[in-house]
């Protein structure tokens, strides 16, 4: 019984089962009021006929009695004219006098009082008053009759008089039903054929949600090889390409995750491991206490390494958030990186590399451009320990900044190993190293892996773009490209 229930209750929650009845409610309703409007128009029609019969029938009765009161024709005459009258309707004529008797009339019941039934009709007549109505009779044989009946107040000799016509209104009872199964019968099936389409419709609506609500349960639980039949070109087949490109989306973040996951732990793993080696190797007096101030300083490498692995990451995850890490405004993009390269001439001395900047000519328009100086200065220092990383002593180091009309680049351009086609495709990944083989120097710091991907993500973030070209054994060359601030807008700014 409860199994039961709840297969109901899941029914009547289906969407594709509210969708179906509600439009057939609404079909229902609608072929409803189609049939009452149609029942009600014929009904109208075929009892509008006959009430304007017995009106006319009444004024023609009207119009005897008035002969009979000229003395035109006798008594005897009106009594077979009104047979005549009622044979055209099919039914009755009787002259009713005020006490409720028939005094004259088409059938034999002159002298005998009206039905009971008629009382209320013949009292609104006695008030002058006319209409029409329905009244049902038991005649004596027990059959029951129904009877169309109209009246109008008259007079014969100063007398009151009521006129009553009527007749069975079987006839037309039967061609109302008639009619009511002529419409009936064609609503009933548009309905069921609206019923079954409507079916149709709704399950084509709701199958591939009720698919995509199974997919995505699936994909909670991990699974990232489902995917939604597309049978559409409409709304709903786009939604169900979107939600498939959602989960290969989701695909290909669930594997950069776990490869992040994967590096991590792996750059993590090495200097954790190397530091607890030694720690161990000095405690157990392994390592000779002479030796002590050589390997400590290895310590000290590793912890710089975890510290910059830490900075990098947390940098990293602030600027893919976009919390608050750039602190933009008008520049002067010359006089940025300027400040930016007083800061790395030591290190590319050291390493005896030629440093060679060129620069626009300062007696032009300068190039203004929208920017983080800090951000510009960090995008330069890792481009800039790049390039030193990979070229060798005695190489050349190139820095150089064009100013366009819709944009500022800057070219950093080393002589160094350069990078295969696979590397170059590679170098914007986090944590991805290029073969240290071809470092220029094996003293040389290594690096986290993170350099470049964040420089790919600061150039992004204030709407640069970046491109890298390299051959192996020539060089490698970054081009770095903002958006040029027009000279009117930035007048506009510094006035």
């Amino acid at each position: 019984m409860l199994k039961a229930k709840r297969w109901i209750i899941s029914k009547y929650n289906s969407l594709y089962l509210k969708i179906f009845l509600s439009f057939l409610a609404t079909c229902v309703l609608f072929f409803a009021g189609l049939f009452l409007f149609w029942n009600y128009y014929f009904t109208d029609l075929f009892y509008k006929d006959k009430i304007e019969l017995l009106e006319k029938r009444n004024v023609e009765v009207t119009r005897l009695m008035n002969s009979v009161q000229d003395g035109t024709i006798t008594t005897r005459e009106l009594k077979y004219t009104i047979r005549i009258l009622a044979r055209s309707i099919n039914g009755q004529v009787w002259l009713v006098d005020d006490k409720g008797n028939i005094l004259n009339g088409s059938s034999d019941s002159e002298g005998r009082g009206i039905p009971k039934q008629m009382d209320a009709l013949f009292i609104d007549g006695l008030h002058g008053h006319s209409g029409y109505g329905m009244v049902a009779l038991t005649m004596p044989d027990g059959r029951n009759v129904n009877l169309f009946t109209y009246h109008a107040p008259s007079q014969l000799n100063g007398q009151p008089m009521v006129i009553i016509l009527h007749f069975p209104a079987g006839d037309i009872s039967e061609a109302i039903s008639a009619v009511r199964v002529n419409i009936m019968v064609p609503l009933l099936f548009s309905l069921l054929a609206v019923g079954f389409i409507l079916f149709i419709i709704s399950r084509k609506l709701a199958g591939p949600l009720q698919q995509m609500n199974r997919a995505a349960l699936e994909l909670a639980h991990g699974d990232f090889t489902t995917r939604v039949p597309i049978t559409s070109q409409d709304e709903v087949g786009q939604l169900a390409a979107s939600f498939n490109f959602m989960v290969e989306q989701l695909e290909g973040w669930e594997g950069t995750r776990q490869e992040f996951l994967t590096n991590v732990s792996h750059e993590l793993r090495s200097p954790l491991t190397t530091l607890r080696g030694f720690i161990v190797a000095m405690n157990d007096k392994v390592i000779p206490e002479d030796k002590y101030s050589h390997y400590l300083r290895i310590c000290d490498q590793e912890v710089q390494r975890l510290q910059r692995l830490v900075t990098d990451l947390l940098d990293l995850a602030q600027i893919q958030n976009g919390v608050d890490v750039f602190r933009m405004r008008p520049v002067n993009m010359a006089e940025t990186l300027e400040d930016s390269l007083e800061l790395l001439k030591a290190p590319i001395a050291l390493k005896h590399i030629s440093l060679h900047l060129i620069l626009p000519d300062p007696l032009k328009e300068p190039g203004q451009v929208q920017l983080d100086p800090d951000r510009f200065a960090q995008i330069v220092q890792n481009l800039i320990y790049n390039s030193l990383k990979f070229t060798p002593e005695g190489g050349t180091l190139t820095v150089a900044l064009e100013i366009q009309e819709q944009e500022v680049i800057l070219y950093i351009r080393d002589t160094g190993t350069g990078m295969t086609e696979a590397e170059l495709a590679r170098i914007w990944d986090r944590f991805y190293k290029a073969d240290e083989a071809r470092t220029s120097r094996s003293d040389v710091a290594t690096g986290t892996g993170l350099g470049l991907t964040i420089v790919k993500h600061l150039v992004t973030g204030m709407q640069g773009t970046i491109q890298v070209h390299s051959r192996v054994g020539e060089g490698t060359e970054f081009r770095v490209a903002f958006p040029r601030i027009p000279s009117d807008i930035h007048n506009f700014f510094t006035s």
